[in-house]
This record gives structure tokens, C-alpha cells and sequence, in this order.
């Protein structure tokens, strides 16, 4: 899937492409221990970030993934990541994940706004047919978040990946799909409306 983008600029956020100059930002946007709870791996050091930049661009490189970055706008500051993944031409669809925000974000409108954004390019300019999203079945503040988008909850996939420490992971899927887009642009909309003013 071609994606062709420079940036996406929301009243919060700038969501620009992964490259090899961000990772210095992304290693100070990681260094809370609360991010990695739920997620596959955990940066500990620069060169962890190092390795999880470079791995993102092999990724990128390959077609299958596109990774991103997001700038606060106020502040100038990377506060996260989040990629497309499982891209697929022939099926017109891909899934929205690897996302970690800097706790300092958490509960603002700043993850709205970053799916809004993604989300509309997906289903406006990349003619997307279905965008999927999946968390930890013990990650409850990602399926609420996930929700809060209007995403349709799928199901549950027992065993679907092993954690990092080793035990089995069910996984939580859900989606939004061409035909929810108006509704769900209109709702993100409206909370992102309701919110700008109090962030």
C-alpha cells in the first residue's frame, strides 16, 4: 500500500514519518516504565530505541509496515509512535498499532486526535476498506481507549502472541471498517470539538 504522506497536522499534534533523527526524542518520550507494561518488548537504554527505530525502517523498508511519529505542537516535543502494520494492497486494509504515548499525554485529547488524523487518511486517501486494532486482553485503558474511537469490538484471540515474559498472551481485536467512517469521523470530530479547550 503506497502511503505518500508528509505530515498530518491536527490543533494538538504533528504526525510525521519514523526516521533515524528521531530517536534521541523517542528515547526521552520512552522513559517511563509504564509505557512497556502491555507492549512486546521494553526501551530501557538509547540503544534499545536504536534498535526498535532501525527495525521499524527495515519494516518500512520491506512494505509491510509505516512507522510514525508524533510531535507535540505545543511544546515542540516527540510524545509517541504508532505504525501501520499488516499492510495489504489486495485486501485494501492494514492495522493501526505499536502506539505508545509519553504518560504526560495519557487522557488528553492527543491520542484522538493522532487515530483521527491516521484514520482519515486511511479510509480518504488510501481508499482503505478496513483499519484493525488489537491489545493485550489485560491492557483495560488501551480497549477503552480503542473504544472511545468508535471501534468495533471484534472479538478475542486466545493465545494469539506470548508476552516477554514468556507467558500467552489473548489478544482483543477490533475495527472500523468503510462504511463506519462517517459516523466515527463525525463522533471524533465532536469529541476533539469538546476537548480542544480544556487541554
Amino acid at each position: 500500500m503506497n502511503v505518500t504522506l508528509n505530515e498530518l497536522m491536527g490543533k494538538q499534534i504533528r504526525v510525521v514519518p519514523m526516521d533515524r533523527s528521531h530517536i534521541q526524542g523517542l528515547y526521552e518520550a520512552a522513559n517511563d516504565e509504564r509505557i512497556w507494561t502491555h507492549l512486546p518488548k521494553t526501551i530501557e537504554t538509547a540503544y534499545d530505541m536504536e534498535d526498535f527505530v532501525e527495525e521499524a525502517l527495515y519494516h518500512k523498508k520491506s512494505g509491510g509496515e509505516f512507522p510514525f511519529v508524533m510531535f507535540h505542537r505545543e511544546t515542540g516535543k516527540i510524545v509517541g509512535t504508532t505504525r501501520f502494520l499488516y499492510m495489504s494492497p489486495d485486501s485494501r486494509s492494514l492495522e493501526i498499532g505499536w502506539t505508545w504515548f509519553h504518560p504526560s499525554v495519557w487522557g488528553t485529547a492527543v491520542n484522538t486526535e493522532c487515530k483521527y488524523l491516521l484514520l482519515q487518511y486511511c479510509f480518504e486517501q488510501m481508499n482503505t476498506i478496513r483499519v484493525q486494532f488489537k491489545t493485550d486482553e489485560r491492557n483495560i485503558r488501551s480497549q477503552k481507549a480503542i473504544e472511545r474511537l468508535g471501534a468495533v469490538k471484534e472479538g478475542i484471540l486466545r493465545n494469539q502472541m506470548i508476552r516477554k515474559d514468556g507467558t500467552f498472551r489473548h489478544s482483543v481485536f477490533y475495527s472500523i471498517i468503510e462504511s463506519d467512517w462517517p459516523s466515527v469521523k463525525q463522533h471524533l470530530e465532536q469529541r476533539l470539538n469538546l476537548t480542544e479547550h480544556t487541554i
